[in-house]
């Protein structure tokens, strides 16, 4: 062991080294001299920075380590001034400068027992800084930005932490702010895609695409970026900006069904202004989809529950305006078409032909949607039309009811399945209804009426009955029998009382 004096000499010594050492003055062969010297040092002195009994640091340790401070304060980077300077310049500059320094002095301290007070040191000096960080005013970018940084540095290099609570605890604040930040800038992004969309979405004569779905995919692109970005820092932070996003949605859902709500309630729809409605119902659409995806619950919250409510609800109301506008439209031209000759039933089609025309080229399944509502709505117009009509009258009007009836059925089919092939391949109610009106052979009808009332039971309680007298060559007796056995094999079509007369259906 060295003696008193000696250690003295040899402390000043090294701490003179250390210095040089610290400060760059030393050149390589120097430093590895100094390693070793520092290394023998220790050992002679049972250095330990472990406090424990008999090993508490002594004089020249205590300096040491003062001088170890001493260096990171002086040379830790300055927190930016204002709020004009970049903080990645500054996370950037203090990240390379402890990783170089840790690099540089791992070899010389390591063996001497330094090396960790050195990275403690950092860490304590690194918590002077970033403590006041938090206490700007930060935008969500930037927290991010730290945060993302704060991960790195202490989970991702050498960085010791001496105290986890106060790392634990600095995490949780930069989590919290961040979030109000966020909630704020979405609150703010929706709110301001409302107000835009107040006063430049509002024509209802046409709309471009990018009217058309400015709305939904203006907050479905500002909810998915927060969440994108909060997935870099785990599952934890995710899942807390989604059910952020999830209320701030439900917050936006209802301010923009209470607005379109009022100005449904004020205007006068057309089929001149029913790509307004479109947007609607496109709109609600998408929003509902959004609604469940950015939800981490399965089993959908109370938000995204109170959303997709609200938003089904403005799109049926909107839907239900559509399906008036084509009603009408059918009603308009199919009741001249019953009563007066020449009267061309492609208007109709041509009407209906450029409700779909206002619509984008990409908003394919809005299209569907339309065009299955108005082959829905023509379907059961032609249908309420000719049973209000008389069997002699039409005959009379169109001198073969039956083969214009097939025509024009066959027509339907056809121009539906230009404007969309799917929906008119699914909606076969008129072409399978006016198989009723082929056949006069009661056991050929209890098969037909069967299969109709298997296949559209609503729709076959309202007129079948009607369809089998229509023509007038079945007697009651008849039309009674086909009737109940198809109500025997379907109980639940049949009705309180079974009196159908001609008079209900005669025009």
């Amino acid at each position: 062991m060295a003696s008193a004096s000696g250690v003295q000499m040899s402390g000043k010594k090294e701490l003179d080294i250390l210095r040089k050492i610290l400060n760059e003055q030393s050149n390589p062969e120097e430093l590895d001299k100094a390693a070793e010297v520092l290394k023998i040092w220790s050992k002679l002195n049972g250095v330990t920075t472990d406090k424990k009994e008999g090993s508490f640091p002594k004089k020249w340790l205590c300096k040491y380590l003062q001088e170890i401070d001493q260096f990171v304060e002086n040379h830790f980077p300055m927190l930016p001034g204002s709020q004009s300077e970049k903080l990645q310049d500054f996370l950037k500059n203090t990240q390379s400068k402890i990783c170089y320094e840790v690099l540089r002095l791992t070899p010389v301290l390591e063996d001497a027992g330094l090396l960790v007070h050195l990275t403690d040191s950092f860490s304590r000096h690194l918590f002077t800084k970033l403590d006041p960080l938090l206490n700007r005013d930060l935008s969500a970018k930037e927290m991010f930005c730290l945060i993302m940084w704060g991960k790195y540095v202490f989970f991702s290099s050498k960085l010791t932490v001496y105290d986890p609570l106060r790392l634990t605890g600095w995490f949780e604040k930069a989590k919290q702010k961040l979030l109000k930040q966020l909630q704020n800038d979405i609150s703010r992004t929706l709110e301001n895609i409302l107000h835009y969309d107040e006063q430049h979405g509002h024509n209802e004569d046409s709309m471009d695409e990018e009217t058309f779905i400015r709305v939904h995919m203006d907050v479905i692109q500002s909810l998915n970026h927060a969440i994108l970005d909060a997935e870099k820092f785990g599952l934890t932070l995710m899942h807390a900006v989604q059910i952020l996003c999830s209320e701030e949605l439900r917050r936006f859902a209802q301010k923009y069904v209470d607005t379109e709500n009022k100005r449904l309630k004020k205007l006068k729809f057309t089929e001149k202004n029913s790509v307004y409605l479109f947007r609607i119902i496109n709109t609600c659409m998408q929003l509902r989809c959004c609604a469940t995806q950015i939800s981490p619950d399965k089993n959908k919250s109370d938000d995204v529950k109170s959303t997709i409510s609200m938003l089904q609800k403005l799109e049926d109301n909107a839907l239900s305006i559509v399906q008036k506008i084509m009603k009408s439209l059918a009603q308009d031209n199919l009741g001249s078409y019953f009563k007066k000759k020449k009267v061309d039933i492609d208007i109709l089609m041509e009407a209906i032909h450029e409700h779909c025309l206002s619509l984008p080229e990409t908003a394919l399944e809005i299209k569907m949607i339309i065009v299955k509502i108005a082959y829905d709505c023509v379907s059961k117009v032609y249908l309420e039309c000719l049973l209000k009509t008389k069997f002699r009258k039409l005959e009379k009007l169109w001198e073969n009811a039956e083969e214009k009836i097939n025509e024009d059925v066959q027509r339907f089919q056809k121009t539906f399945s230009k404007l969309n092939g799917s929906v008119a391949q699914q909606n076969q109610l008129l072409q399978r209804m006016s198989e009723v009106l082929l056949h006069s052979d009661v056991e050929a009808l209890k098969i037909t009426c069967g299969v109709l009332f298997r296949d559209f039971p609503n729709e076959s309680e309202q007129y079948v009955p009607g369809l089998l007298r229509w023509k007038g060559v079945l007697s009651e007796r008849q039309v009674k029998d086909v009737l109940d056995v198809t109500w025997d094999l379907y109980p639940n079509h049949r009705p309180v009382t079974c009196s159908f007369g001609f008079s209900s259906f005669s025009g």
